[in-house]
C-alpha cells in the first residue's frame, strides 16, 4: 500500500484525509453559491453573471459596519446580508425585469450581457469607495482542533454546519411552505403559474433575496477567514455555477448541495497531485465532461422574458381561450 501511495504521489493517508476536510469546507461555501444560482437560473431564466458582485459588496458592507462604525461581527454581518439582499432584489426590479419586458425572446442575452455591465462597474465602484487594498473582517473566536491528525479551525466547523442548515431550509421552504409551492409552480411554467393567479414578479424578487442571501453568508465566511477584496467573488462564483450546471438548475437545493460538497473534495483532492491553480482546471474538465453529455439545462433553455410582451400575449391568449 505505501508503494502504490507513493508511486500516486501521496505522502500519506493524512495528506488524503486533511484535502478531504478542506475539500469539504470549500464545497458548502460551492454548495451554498451553486443552490443560489441555480434557484435564480432555473426559476426566472435570468443568468445572473452579477452574482459575483453582489457576493462582494456583502463582504465589504459586513467589513465596513464592523471597522468603520464600530459594530460588533453579528450585526455586522446582519447588516451585510441585509444590504445584499435588498441589491439582490433591487437588480431584478430595476436592471433585469425592464429590460426583459423589452427585449421578449432575446431576453436572455440581454440579462447576461447586463450583468456583465453590472460586475465591471461594481467592482470599480468598490474600487473608488474603499480603494483596492484588502480589509479585513475580524471578531470571530480564532480556535484550531486536531482530530485524528486532521487540523480544522471553529469557523470552518461553523461554515460547513451553516452551509448544511442552509440548504435544508431553502429545501423545506420549497417543499413546505406556499410560496415554495409558487416558486415551483413558476419554475415548472410560469405561463400557467400567471394564469391560474400566481405573482411572477413576486415570486421573481424572492427567488432573488433567498439566492443572494445565500451568497452573502457565504460571501461573509469568506471575508472572515481570509480578506475581503474588490474581486473576491469572481472564482468563487464561477465555483457556484459549476455546481449549478453539473447538478441541475431544476433539482433539489439538496442534491445541489450534496454536488458543492463532492467538487469541494475533487478540487482538494486533485492538489495532491497538481498546484492550486491547476487544480481548478479539474473542476471545470468535470464541467466540460457533464456538458458534453448533457443537453442544456432547463434554466438556460427556458426564457427570462417570462413577462415580456410575447408571453404576456399568450397569456393573454391562454384565458380568452
Amino acid at each position: 500500500m505505501l508503494h502504490i501511495a507513493t508511486f500516486l504521489g501521496i505522502d500519506s493517508g493524512r495528506a488524503v484525509g486533511q484535502a478531504v476536510v478542506d475539500g469539504i469546507v470549500a464545497g458548502s461555501a460551492y454548495g451554498l453559491l451553486g443552490v443560489g444560482f441555480a434557484l435564480i437560473l432555473g426559476v426566472t431564466g435570468r443568468f445572473h453573471f452579477a452574482y459575483g458582485i453582489i457576493y462582494a459588496f456583502t463582504a465589504y458592507i459586513a467589513a465596513v459596519a464592523g471597522d468603520d462604525w464600530g459594530l460588533p461581527l453579528i450585526p455586522a454581518v446582519l447588516v451585510g446580508l441585509c444590504t445584499a439582499t435588498v441589491l439582490g432584489t433591487l437588480t431584478e426590479a430595476i436592471v433585469y425585469r425592464p429590460l426583459a419586458d423589452r427585449a421578449g425572446d432575446n431576453a436572455l442575452l440581454g440579462v447576461f450581457v447586463a450583468s456583465l455591465g453590472l460586475v465591471i462597474a461594481g467592482e470599480n465602484a468598490i474600487r473608488l469607495i474603499w480603494g483596492n487594498d484588502t480589509r479585513p473582517l475580524p471578531g470571530f473566536p480564532d480556535h484550531a482542533y486536531t482530530v485524528a491528525q486532521l487540523n480544522i479551525t471553529l469557523i470552518q466547523i461553523v461554515q460547513v454546519a451553516a452551509a448544511i442548515l442552509l440548504v435544508v431550509a431553502t429545501a423545506l421552504v420549497l417543499s413546505q411552505t406556499i410560496a415554495g409551492q409558487q416558486i415551483r409552480a413558476v419554475r415548472g411554467n410560469a405561463e400557467m403559474a400567471q394564469a391560474v393567479g400566481v405573482a411572477v414578479r413576486r415570486v421573481f424578487a424572492l427567488v432573488f433575496a433567498i439566492g443572494t442571501l445565500l451568497a452573502g453568508v457565504a460571501a461573509v465566511f469568506a471575508g472572515m477567514r481570509f480578506a475581503v477584496t474588490p474581486d473576491m467573488g469572481n472564482t468563487p462564483v464561477f465555483y457556484g455555477f459549476v455546481v449549478a450546471f453539473v447538478a441541475g438548475t431544476q433539482r433539489s437545493p439538496l442534491v445541489i448541495g450534496a454536488v458543492g460538497l463532492l467538487i469541494g473534495v475533487i478540487e482538494s483532492l486533485s492538489t495532491l497531485w497538481v498546484s492550486d491553480n491547476l487544480s481548478a482546471l479539474t473542476v471545470f474538465g468535470l464541467l466540460f465532461v457533464v456538458l458534453s453529455v448533457r443537453s442544456v439545462p432547463n434554466g438556460v433553455r427556458q426564457l427570462s422574458g417570462s413577462l415580456s410582451p410575447t408571453h404576456r400575449t399568450r397569456t393573454r391568449s391562454a384565458r380568452a381561450a
